[in-house]
């Protein structure tokens, strides 16, 4: 997901969040259901002396909540671009910032590599310095193409759009 933050006429913020489909609270309704449901079948054979289920719905219960949170955890990764002042704050983290860096604006340039296939998202990488830092790698292609209308009409930032290239890695 892709928010445009303006905070004032010098300061814009946008910030990148994978999608998330229910809440923190929502998931926790989902899990209650079920385990409602889980205990519905399991308590009349439990009843009826095949007690040997319950354990195994216990450990069912415990496996969707335990898939859930860790789901949840890693859905709550940030990417913020902040534009202040002639210079550009790149930030991710979870639920702090686990790395950082600052840029002139002068020195950014944003290359949008097309790919080959049509149902391939575009890679949007941010080149600074002489590095290359990929932006929403979690981003699916709508909000990816949206990224990239973002960073040219809203921070007015250098596009360059590439069709797909051979890249070396050492």
């Amino acid at each position: 997901m892709v928010a445009v933050l303006t905070q004032t006429d010098h300061a814009s913020q946008v910030v990148l969040t994978p999608n998330q489909s229910l809440s923190w609270e929502g998931n926790m309704w989902v899990i209650f259901v079920f385990s409602m449901v889980t205990i519905l079948f399991a308590l009349p054979i439990a009843l009826l002396g095949g007690w040997v289920v319950i354990p195994f719905a216990v450990i069912q219960i415990l496996a969707l909540t335990s898939g859930l949170y860790a789901t949840l955890k890693k859905l709550n990764y940030r990417e913020v671009i902040t534009l202040q002042d002639g210079q550009l704050f790149l930030q991710r983290g979870s639920n702090k910032v686990d790395t950082s860096w600052v840029f002139s604006t002068s020195s950014v340039k944003i290359l949008i590599e097309e790919q080959d296939h049509p149902m391939t998202s575009p890679d949007i990488n941010l080149v600074a310095e002489g590095h290359c830092y990929h932006l929403g790698v979690f981003l699916n292609k709508a909000d990816r193409l949206e990224l990239a209308d973002t960073l040219k009409n809203h921070l007015n930032l250098r596009v360059t759009n590439l069709y797909s290239f051979h890249r070396v890695n050492f």
